[in-house]
């Protein structure tokens, strides 16, 4: 019997994602199971529409246009726990890992404490923080892979929970579960080889994680806190705006870290530290403006458009470029432009 799944027409974006901009999805339906998504995605394929797929809503800009095709949003929220192993759904809310981590006495993702978004987007973009990224947890990543449309099924996938459904008739295509080993990942600075390749799905992961006291991985959770409540802003946002790049000048290098006190890892600089040093907080374009609580973090103040985020952004690089020679890039993705 085939799966039903709701596929609804011009659904707004905006109040899925943490920065609250975006026009509406031509068409948009939620998932929970595999079977679900591989429904979701011959849909796609019968009316030849792109898809975004869609988790937390963080470290996305919607156009004000909205998306012309289907949105898929991922509400995979199993979870198991087997010894030092926290297997996710892709659509589990980072925040609910570490809730999960720490009352299991599981170490390892303290860092992760406060970051908006879900477990499949941090491993897409290898979410990281004070130090850490996910990629030193992951163990594996399922993931489901779309390849060409070809005029036939080439085989069922072995050690699947369920059956590839016959395409229809001239629209068949196909897709394979794979499991990613983490040195399949390609783990790089904010990126893997998930968010290199659009036609890689992450439906889970598992997270080795170490055994640890409950007592002092709280301790470690409540520091994150205590740091990330004092320097992020409460209004709506994507997250980091700009990736931290990295710098060849000696001598900015130098300067950072004598300003600052901190040692520069990797020659990277903050990108926050770049727009305060150009007196770039609270520079505002609309409802748009660059936080005055940290330079990195562009916030909607309440009826921000992302033509104004745009040209925010821009104007951030354009001064960044000119002044210190270095080329932001933002850690955001764009969606329907």
């Amino acid at each position: 019997m085939p799966i039903k799944i709701d596929i609804q027409e011009n659904i707004l974006l905006a109040p899925f994602t943490t920065f609250k901009i975006g026009g509406p999805a031509k068409f948009f339906v939620e998932v929970a199971a595999e079977e679900e998504l591989l429904e979701a995605l011959n849909y796609a394929k019968e009316n030849n529409l792109e898809i975004f797929v869609l988790g937390g809503g963080s470290n996305i800009l919607v156009s004000d246009e909205g998306f012309s095709g289907l949105v898929i949003r991922i509400q995979a929220t199993s979870y198991k726990i087997q010894d030092t192993n926290l297997e996710c759904g892709a659509g589990l809310l980072l925040s609910e890992a570490v809730r999960l981590a720490r009352e299991n006495s599981l170490s390892g993702l303290e860092w992760a404490a406060g970051i908006p978004g879900a477990v499949g987007g941090a491993v897409r973009g290898n979410a990281g923080a004070y130090g850490s990224e996910i990629k030193n947890s992951v163990e594996g990543v399922k993931v489901l892979e779309i390849s060409k449309i070809q005029k036939t099924i080439t085989k069922q996938i072995p050690n699947s929970k369920f059956q590839i459904p016959n395409p229809p008739a001239g629209e068949a295509g196909k897709f394979q579960i794979s499991n990613y080993k983490l040195q399949n990942c390609d783990f790089s600075y904010r990126n893997s080889i998930f968010k290199q390749n659009k036609n890689l799905i992450v439906l889970s992961c598992v997270l080795n994680l170490q055994k640890g006291d409950k007592n002092e991985i709280e301790g470690k959770i409540r520091e994150v806190i205590r740091k990330r409540t004092a320097k992020i802003p409460k209004e709506s946002s994507p997250g980091s705006f700009f990736q931290n790049p990295t710098v060849s000048d000696s001598d900015l290098i130098k300067r950072f870290e004598h300003d600052t006190n901190c040692q520069c890892r990797d020659n990277k600089i903050p990108a926050g530290w770049l727009i305060d040093e150009l007196g770039l907080r609270g520079k505002r374009i609309g409802d748009i403006m660059v936080s005055e609580k940290h330079g990195n973090f562009v916030i909607n103040l309440g009826a921000g458009k992302a033509q104004d985020v745009v040209m925010l952004s821009s104007l951030i690089k354009m001064k960044v470029r000119d002044e210190f020679g270095v080329q932001l890039k933002e850690e955001i993705q764009y969606v329907g432009f």
